[in-house]
């Protein structure tokens, strides 16, 4: 059977294609290794290129490092790795300039200085930006770099599985989703860019190749995973009509004095965050927003306003192209009509745990971006996920390349191998069982029903029993294309990475950022702990509760 998979060798292969895989792929490469790129969709299509507001980063007086890391730290409730947070703030400058080398525009005044903004729980002014689509430029200068380094890269290619040998991860197995086509790549690194998983949800701001696989992929191997439970909702996603629901509104509306009320017209902010206002905590002004929907002061589309027709002429026009241009598509001018807009699933806190150069407890496994956790603890600051991607994809291509020149490459068995196509193939080969879109279907409800802005133990419970039984239909999925394949295996991976989500939002009984409790209303400083997650050699579940990683880099 292995005679059917073609092998591809390398020494670093990178399976993500968004900011933090693509900096990756090109420091390595300047250190002399050779990268392999994968991705599931078009470079250029990656859910970085959805990014609209902008990066963190003290580039402009009055913001320092100093005053940035505070900032990650208060907005992350203490639970945050200082130390990763740290090297973050002090690098961050320098990552700018090495976009801006491979042709990134910022915008800047007339002056020539940078224009900046204040996002919520921000003492100053740290996000730089392009417009509202900071991310769409972003990419398009670090493919512009990949291009000119000539970084080897597939598209469309769905892994599916992380190989493990000899206690290291050594590559992993490959579908070419145009063709069918199976592949194994020999790596002697392996790097997981894979974003999050907003695709269990509901309502979501992702791109749709968001699916979670790569946090199922750690449990698989070993790997450990750390504080899954913590789900950022962003306050802002467009309302209506269904097919644009979840639309991400940017943070930069509100960070340059757009107003929330109800359906009554009041600032209803100022009974939830009198001080801060729109600019508190993304966790805040989403439970603010939840509330006044739930208490019946909502709009019809279970909405509430978002208000900047007081800007002056030219404003809106010109700091959210974006985001003026698709409600013009729905017929809403937002120079002169209020937005509605609802929470919607957008950022995912916990992930595996790594350190200062993205290294993992598994041999030869790195991790880099969204599916980590490090800098953001229980609740992230619009802007630094761009950011933080840079610095520690640059960290994980030099560590990474270094690894490559003291390990020997090693040849994956072909019981592995044969093992895995008979996995992937069990679908294509079932003529009754469960489609692959039901299940997918009552996963998003379980998740955004039970698991959503505001839990409590019998939600949890519902949801880990609904889980469950999905996990048992989910061995009796069929599919009749390579479409279908995928999709099959990406449910069963995000049932696994539901699982673990829960298990980690009921073991914390407290209250904390993005995790709020109905049962646990309040903060306990008791719980100023991470939650770390792993399989052990029989693939049983082990947790363990630890303080946060404090020492300074």
């Amino acid at each position: 059977m292995s005679s059917e998979v073609q092998s591809i060798d390398t020494d670093i292969l990178i399976i993500g294609s968004g900011g933090s895989g693509l900096r990756a792929a090109i420091e390595a490469t300047e250190q002399g290794t050779n990268v392999l790129v994968v991705a599931k969709e078009l470079l250029k299509q990656a859910h970085t290129g959805w990014a609209m507001g902008g990066l963190n980063v003290a580039m402009k007086a009055p913001a320092t490092p100093q005053m940035h890391f505070e900032d990650t730290i208060n907005g992350g409730w203490y639970i945050n790795n200082y130390k990763l947070a740290r090297i973050f703030t002090r690098e961050m400058p320098d990552r700018i300039h090495d976009l801006e080398r491979y042709g990134v525009k910022f915008d800047r005044l007339p002056d020539g200085s940078y224009f900046t903004w204040a996002g919520g729980k921000q003492s100053a002014p740290l996000n730089l930006c392009a417009g509202d689509y900071t991310g769409r430029e972003m990419m398009q200068g670090l493919l512009t770099e990949l291009e000119r380094l000539r970084v080897p890269f597939l598209e469309y290619h769905y892994v599916t599985r992380l190989l493990k040998q000899n206690g290291k991860v050594v590559g992993a197995f490959l579908i070419n989703t145009s063709n069918g086509q199976y592949t194994v790549v020999q790596a002697k690194a392996t790097i997981v860019a894979t974003g999050g998983g907003g695709h269990m949800y509901r309502i979501n701001t992702n791109a749709p190749s968001n699916t979670g696989e790569g946090y199922a992929w750690a449990l698989d191997v070993g790997a450990e995973l750390v504080d899954m439970e913590m789900i950022q909702f962003h306050p802002t996603g467009m309302a209506f009509p269904t097919e644009k629901r979840g639309t991400l509104v940017t943070e930069k509306v509100r960070g340059n004095s757009g107003i929330l009320k109800n359906k009554f017209g009041e600032r209803f902010m100022q009974h939830y965050q009198p001080e801060r206002l729109e600019l508190a905590g993304r966790d805040e002004v989403t439970r603010a927003i939840y509330q006044e929907i739930q208490d019946g002061r909502g709009t019809e589309h279970e909405a509430v306003y978002l208000d900047v027709t007081h800007w002056e002429a030219g404003k809106a026009e010109q700091l959210l192209p974006d985001v003026f241009a698709e409600h013009m598509a729905i017929g809403v001018d937002i120079r002169k009509q209020m937005m509605e807009v609802t929470p919607s699933m957008h950022h995912m806190m916990g992930g595996y745990s790594i350190n200062e150069w993205g290294e993992t407890n598994v041999a030869g496994l790195y991790a880099v971006g969204e599916v980590t956790t490090n800098v953001h603890g229980a609740n992230r600051l619009g802007g630094n996920s761009l950011a933080e991607g840079q610095v520690f994809g640059r960290r994980v291509g030099i560590c990474s390349s270094k690894y490559t020149r003291i390990v020997q490459p090693t040849l994956i068995a072909h019981y592995l191998i044969d093992a895995e196509v008979a996995r992937v193939e069990a679908p294509l080969h079932r003529k009754t069982g469960v489609y692959a879109a039901d299940l997918l279907s009552r996963i998003k409800d379980t998740m955004w029903n039970n698991v959503g802005i505001i839990r409590n133990a019998q939600k949890l419970l519902t949801a880990q029993q609904e889980v469950k039984a999905m996990q048992d239909e989910a061995q009796f999925l069929i599919a009749q294309d390579t479409a279908e394949q995928q999709a099959c295996l990406e449910i069963q991976e995000m049932l696994k990475t539901a699982e673990v989500i829960i298990l980690a939002a009921l073991e914390r009984t407290e209250s904390r950022g993005a995790h709020y409790r109905s049962d646990y209303p309040q903060l306990d400083p008791a719980w100023e702990k991470n939650i770390r997650l792993r399989k052990d050699e029989q693939g049983k579940l082990t947790m363990r509760v630890v303080s946060p990683v404090r020492d300074e880099p």
